[in-house]
């Protein structure tokens, strides 16, 4: 196959000495990913991936990019009806990462102050509960603000759980969180995709973020290194399977609207780093200027 060739011509030994194991790890796990495009039972989303992953190869053949792409394509899989090879990264590399979710929240545990203070989560995510967690056994007595709204049951779920542990729980909408500016010393929020000056994330940060400033209460991402993405070492025409998101049923906002009216509804939007004061991985915190700089050394580049 010409595209394994073209792996093979750039993975030489002469290119990159000492990664032996790695290249032919590489070369067998492609082989069996890109096998799967004669198979008519993968979904059309990982057939893309398959095929984008095609144009990885062709553009930037070499272990970073080819790594890089496939740890955000296996982050981005359902792992349910999938074929046996799809099946087994996913075991290997969810066994690679477990607990990641409590190890970044004792970072930001041990960075930040949270005894006494009252914590408002905007989205629901292991993070967060791994926080309220650490919070517990340590006796810091944090309060809670969920953000909800009508279409995230996962939200609402959150704030029962933390309710059901004991911490006091408040739930609102964005629209009503201007009323709790004076109580809330701390806005965390979680993130999928991370890059050197934006990050992706659940939408109404754009609303929140200089509310958030103006009144001086600092914004936490927390989150894992799996999650960032260098756009820097993709081809551009691969990125948007990663960092595009079509727009959601328009009845969420409005039941039988008028055709003539055009209604916008998305979940997710791009926001600047600049608005968030630190980054929180499973082993460091950067702030964004840091951020943008480290970028290109905490990849994960061994994932194969």
């Amino acid at each position: 196959m010409e595209i394994l060739k073209t792996l093979k011509d750039n993975l030489s030994l002469s290119n990159i000495k000492g990664q032996v194991s790695t290249i032919k790890n590489t070369a067998k796990l492609i082989e069996s990913l890109l096998s799967l495009l004669q198979d008519n039972k993968i979904s059309a989303s990982s057939r893309e991936m398959l095929n984008n992953l095609k144009v990885v190869l062709i553009d930037k053949p070499n272990i970073v990019s080819i790594n890089h792409f496939i740890n955000h394509f296996v982050l981005k899989l359902n792992p349910e009806n999938q074929p046996i090879v799809l099946k087994e990264i996913l075991e290997v590399f969810h066994e690679r990462w477990k607990n990641v979710e409590r190890k970044t929240a004792l970072i930001a545990y041990n960075l930040y102050d949270f005894k006494n203070k009252r914590i408002l989560f905007y989205g629901a995510s292991d993070y967060m509960e791994a926080l309220i967690d650490i919070c517990l056994v340590n006796e810091a007595n944090i309060k809670v603000v969920q953000i909800v709204d009508n279409f995230d049951n996962n939200t609402k779920e959150q704030a029962k759980l933390i309710q059901s542990k004991g911490i006091d729980v408040t739930v609102t909408n964005l629209q009503n969180i201007g009323r709790l500016k004076e109580e809330i010393q701390y806005i965390i929020v979680t993130s999928d995709i991370i890059m050197q000056n934006k990050f992706i994330v659940k939408s109404g940060m754009n609303l929140i973020a200089p509310w958030a400033k103006e009144n001086q209460i600092p914004i936490l991402v927390c989150s894992d290194t799996r999650k960032i993405l260098n756009t820097k070492i993709l081809p551009p025409s691969v990125l948007g399977s990663f960092i595009n998101e079509t727009s959601k049923s328009s009845s969420e906002i409005w039941k039988s609207s008028p055709s003539e009216i055009q209604i916008i509804n998305y979940h997710l939007e791009e926001i600047e780093n600049k608005w968030v004061n630190s980054f929180v991985f499973e082993q460091h915190a950067y702030c964004p200027e840091e951020l943008s700089l480290e970028v290109d050394k905490i990849l994960v580049s061994k994932f194969i």
